[in-house]
């Protein structure tokens, strides 16, 4: 057992409580003042301690670093692959050279790459384990959309669809339309459409890469048509649909807000997309890289006005809901993981705030080791 004592405990919604946390085996078993145990203690005073921050959607781990020419991270031999799924790529190797304890970061959502338009099923893992198996949290998160000009690149270099915008919408809708049309007694299994009837049974959520207004829309359009529960990642130009989104109860992942390139190119707002966040549930992500960016991200919203407790919530809770893990992970509660960072400061507040212990569903990684 591992009793952490006497920090500065951070619960959703901005509640701060100086109260101890025992942990046994992967599990938080009890939080409360003064408990004792037969237990290693991490002695957190002067401390903050927060829930283990979540990256949402990267594709590292999955790239196969020994062979970077032929990626598995990125499934390009047909647009629509709804039945392949990240897992059998992940390399539990991969994810561990990254150092995720560095910063904080105690869970991931792993998802294919961005060439195909249905890209195939994601699922969110632990950044420790020595399996696939041991790091699952949920396995089955969404299904990967890709509604970028990589669809386009990829596929016209081949001259086949789609090619075009309107080819990735009528495809994408096709293959729905399908799905929604078979018949339990249909001859032959159809892997591909069994996902998608998932989909369509708002078992399985579409979460669709997405950049600009323009196809924002066309997405929500093909969402009011078939009903599916959707997620927008990226999506710089969200804030200027905010009451559709609200009204469709669409949940937003933001692209990374410290790439200059994308918030230039797109034109993103980055005031208004925090204002969005107040209607929409939102959090933090990136661009499908790496954790960089993540941490930065939620800086450069604070220095933008959002209020630090909400950042935290972006960083962690709000994150686990959106991937459908909340009862698993996401905040300091008994019964979910023990997912915990221990900082010497708090880091949405001062640059010079390091790490001192990262606890992943109860493996306790230390910055002196």
């Amino acid at each position: 057992m591992i009793l952490v004592k006497n920090g500065t405990v951070h619960f959703p919604k901005g509640e701060e409580r100086n109260v101890d946390i025992l942990i046994d085996g992967e599990k938080i078993v009890e939080i409360g003042d003064n408990l004792t145990a037969g237990a290693q203690c991490i002695d957190a005073s002067g401390c903050e301690v927060f829930p283990g921050f979540i990256l949402p959607a990267t594709s590292v781990g999955v790239y196969n670093y020994a062979d970077l020419a032929h990626t598995d991270s990125d499934e390009k031999s047909g647009p629509v692959n709804p039945d392949i799924h990240v897992r059998y790529s992940l390399d539990p190797t991969e994810v561990r050279i990254q150092g995720y304890e560095r910063h904080g970061i105690t869970a991931f959502g792993a998802v294919p790459n961005d060439s195909a338009l249905i890209a195939g099923q994601t699922g969110v893992y632990h950044t420790s384990g020595r399996t696939t198996s041991e790091m699952a949290v949920l396995e089955d998160a969404a299904l990967k959309v890709n509604f970028i000009p990589s669809v386009k690149r990829t596929f016209a270099s081949r001259d086949m669809m789609p090619m075009t915008r309107m080819g990735m919408a009528s495809m994408l809708r096709n293959e729905l339309k399908k799905a929604s049309l078979k018949k339990a007694d249909d001859a032959g299994y159809d892997p591909g459409r069994e996902v998608l009837k998932r989909v369509l049974d708002k078992e399985l959520p579409i979460l669709c890469n997405v950049r600009e207004r323009f196809d924002i829309e066309t997405i929500l359009e093909i969402q009011k048509e078939f009903g599916f529960r959707l997620i927008l990642m990226g999506a710089y130009q969200a804030d200027t649909l905010r009451d559709k989104l609200q009204k469709a109860g669409v949940s937003v992942l933001l692209g990374d807000l410290i790439d200059g390139s994308f918030v230039t190119y797109y034109d993103a707002d980055i005031l208004g997309l925090l204002e969005m966040s107040k209607k929409v549930l939102t959090a933090f992500a990136n661009n499908g890289s790496g954790y960089e960016g993540l941490l930065w991200s939620a800086e450069k919203a604070v220095r933008n006005g959002l209020k630090v407790e909400q950042a935290v919530d972006m960083l962690s809770i709000n994150t686990a809901e959106i991937l459908g893990a909340a009862d698993k992970i996401g905040s300091i509660e008994a019964g979910k993981y023990a997912d915990i960072s221990i900082w010497d400061g708090h880091p949405l507040k001062t640059y010079d705030a390091h790490i001192n212990v990262c606890i992943t569903a109860g493996k306790v990684w230390r910055a002196e080791e």
